[in-house]
């Protein structure tokens, strides 16, 4: 016990003082005028529509990082245009950061229902956006924008985490020569899981099928792997988008059919394999 107590320390020490250099100590440039932003959002969308005369009414704030666009007319939109404006309206330097990103719901006024919704982030395999051409009728809209923006990055506690880690482990391992830690990372990489004719190798996200590999998203390697370890049971919808999608808050239930077709064209050299729908329920991958 006392030959972990150094090598924690100084773990932990390291953690800390990495932490303090890496603090974001400025201030996010956006929230200063975010709502001057999104009045011109508002503005920008109301001239692709070809109206320039009706108002943007008060943005409406319903949270620290969650906004409302409120028209004064009916307006129609075509989802392309709408994705375009507004990126371009609220500023290129807004997503910089792979964590940091946004979610747009377009909900009609009346029933208060979403009719269009999308997902916006630096990082291309977080970012959704559906139903991309398909104009939608002239309507009132109101316009729910939320930004998903921390005081402070996930790298900046990620960084000194592992540098602290690192700290640990080395001096551990030089106190600990018997642990073998390439042997089991090499035996970790070879561990693959059978699915029909296919190996998928979750750590390499990689699907295999004689000499091809196929390379996988880090979104279709969880859901691939998630049916791979339950081959001909259903996972519900509900349990399918909590797993893969929890940590985003806010997301379009669209996204998981889109990734379930993609896995079907990858998965197609093997007939005896399909991915069906049981409507209403979710999903059963089945391996004949």
């Amino acid at each position: 016990m006392k030959k972990l107590i150094q090598p924690a320390g100084i773990g932990m020490i390291t953690m800390l003082f990495t932490m303090v250099l890496l603090w974001p100590w400025k201030s996010d440039d956006f929230a200063e005028n975010k709502e001057i932003r999104l009045r011109n959002v508002g503005h920008q969308i109301l001239l692709a529509s070809g109206d320039s005369t009706s108002r943007v009414l008060p943005i409406r704030r319903i949270s620290k990082n969650e906004f409302i666009l409120v028209f004064e007319n009916p307006f129609q939109f075509d989802p392309d245009s709408l994705v375009n404006v507004i990126h371009k309206g609220l500023g290129e330097g807004l997503v910089n950061k792979a964590e940091d990103k946004y979610q747009v719901n377009v909900m009609e006024c009346m029933a208060n229902q979403i009719v269009y919704s999308y997902q916006m982030s630096s990082n291309k395999d977080k970012t959704l956006i559906p139903c991309k051409g398909r104009v939608q009728p002239k309507d009132c809209y109101s316009i729910k924008i939320r930004f998903n923006q921390n005081s402070f990055r996930a790298s900046n506690f990620s960084v000194p985490i592992i540098f602290g880690v690192l700290a640990f482990g080395f001096i551990f391992l030089f106190k600990n020569k018997t642990i073998k830690l390439n042997r089991s990372k090499s035996k970790s990489n070879r561990q693959s899981v059978g699915i029909g004719k296919f190996e998928l190798y979750h750590s390499k996200q990689l699907l295999k099928i004689g000499n091809e590999e196929i390379q996988l998203s880090q979104k279709e390697n969880k859901l691939l792997t998630l049916f791979a370890s339950h081959q001909n049971e259903m996972l519900e919808r509900d349990h399918l988008l909590k797993e893969i999608w929890e940590d985003e808050g806010v997301f379009v239930g669209r996204s998981l059919d889109m990734f379930v077709s993609k896995l079907r064209k990858k998965l197609i050299q093997d007939p005896n394999i399909q991915i069906k729908n049981i409507r209403g329920k979710g999903y059963i991958l089945q391996v004949k």
